[in-house]
């Protein structure tokens, strides 16, 4: 068994420097130490304070219906979700794109002029449509009434056909021209305006008779002048067909 070893008196261990220097460090912070002190003597009251502001708001809560405890567990719940990793990563996407959302709150905040800007254009517009005697509230219904009556009428192929005519010169100036004098003279014939109200019946002669009518031999013209391009038409039609691979 190893010896004890003999403590120093109380009067050494305070002639000691480090004891020396411990006490003095001690009564430089006894003001602290006794404000602690003094706090710690008052917590229980605090304690009890606490204690009774919580049990006045749960009994405010529970007057009001509200369950306390029941939000507490919901809110530890929330708060076990949010900290899970996938809902982490959703933040710090979120978090992210926050500079975008400032530049999108940004332009919310433009919204009502840019909104105010486009109703003066839609009204000026409305304006000049009106001058032009164009009615725009009958015009957009009948446009889309009739864009829902055809689409729910013309197939996909009749519809793919529509543009193929749309593109060609079917609607060039001139053949519009040439339709619109062409229903002006059926239109005339129709009416009786044009020779006779009611065709009359025409055999050989009367053919050769007519040929020798001015009008007659400028329709005779066109007609043939018609054939000629049609031909040429088909010609080449006919001839990329058959280069084509």
């Amino acid at each position: 068994m190893a010896p004890l070893t003999e403590r120093p008196s109380l009067v050494d261990r305070l002639q000691d420097p480090q004891t020396s220097a411990v006490l003095h460090r001690l009564l430089d912070h006894a003001e602290s130490l006794d404000q602690v002190l003094q706090v710690a003597g008052d917590l229980p009251n605090l304690v009890a304070m606490a204690t009774d502001f919580f049990d006045a708001i749960s009994r405010k809560a529970a007057q009001d219906g509200i369950d306390l405890e029941q939000r507490a567990t919901d809110l530890l719940k929330l708060l076990v979700r949010v900290t899970e990793p996938s809902s982490l990563r959703a933040i710090e996407g979120l978090v992210a794109r926050l500079p975008k959302l400032e530049e999108g709150s940004a332009l919310l905040d433009e919204l009502p002029g840019l909104v105010a800007t486009a109703v003066d254009v839609l009204d000026e517009w409305a304006t000049q449509l009106k001058a032009d005697g164009i009615n725009l509230e009958q015009s957009v219904r009948q446009g889309l009434h009739a864009a829902l009556y055809l689409g729910g009428q013309i197939r996909r192929e009749e519809l793919d056909r529509i543009g193929f005519l749309v593109k060609s010169d079917v609607l060039n100036k001139h053949s519009v021209e040439a339709v619109s004098m062409a229903g002006s003279a059926l239109a005339g014939c129709r009416r009786g305006t044009c020779e006779h109200p009611v065709p009359q019946r025409v055999g050989v002669f009367g053919l050769l008779g007519a040929l020798r009518d001015p009008s007659t031999q400028r329709a005779l013209s066109f007609g043939l002048q018609f054939a000629k391009c049609f031909g040429g038409v088909l010609e080449e039609k006919h001839n990329g067909a058959n280069s084509a691979p």
